[in-house]
Parts: C-alpha cells; sequence; structure tokens
C-alpha cells in the first residue's frame, strides 16, 4: 500500500529539483486559500475540479515536507477519531480480515 509521506516526498523532491525556496507555512496558506476560491467555482467542472483538488493537495504536502510531519501515522490516529466519534457503535475495520 502506498503512503501518504510517499507524497510527500515526491513533493519536496519536486520543489528541490526546481530549486524552489522553501515558503514558509503563511504563504502556503495563502495560496490553500487561494485555491479554496477556486475550487468553490469549479464544482460544475469535473476537469477543473480535480485539477483543484490536485493543486490543494500538492500544497498540503509541501507543508507536510517543510514541516517534516509524518503523515501515515497522522492518517491512522486520524482514522481511529473518525470510528470514534462517528462510527463508535461499529467495529473498526480490520484488514488483515481478508
Amino acid at each position: 500500500m502506498m503512503g501518504l509521506n510517499i507524497f510527500r516526498d515526491e513533493a519536496g523532491a519536486f520543489l528541490d529539483a526546481i530549486g524552489k525556496p522553501s515558503e514558509n507555512s503563511e504563504a502556503i496558506l495563502s495560496m490553500l486559500k487561494d485555491e479554496m476560491a477556486e475550487l468553490s467555482i469549479s464544482l460544475s467542472d469535473s476537469s477543473r475540479l480535480r485539477h483543484q483538488i490536485y493543486d490543494m493537495l500538492f500544497l498540503l504536502f509541501e507543508l507536510a515536507f517543510r514541516h517534516n510531519l509524518d503523515m501515515d501515522t497522522e492518517w491512522q490516529i486520524g482514522h481511529v477519531r473518525k470510528q470514534a466519534k462517528y462510527l463508535s457503535s461499529v467495529p473498526p475495520v480490520n484488514e488483515n480480515d481478508n
């Protein structure tokens, strides 16, 4: 299974390869706000919507790379939290039960 840290590292490697200087977190957040505005007007165009989601994901992975965040671990923690919060009466899915 491909983890999220692969995408985080891919974003970082791409930025290094093109010689892009490190954006500060505030600049990345500003770009995310701009992309969010674009996202809201692209809902009726699936091609444009896919592009906007990609742009936002890339910026999020760039932010994770800049802060050296372990996104695989965070995804697992978030999954457990969501299960407990929204599906507390449903037993968690065990991937090894196939």
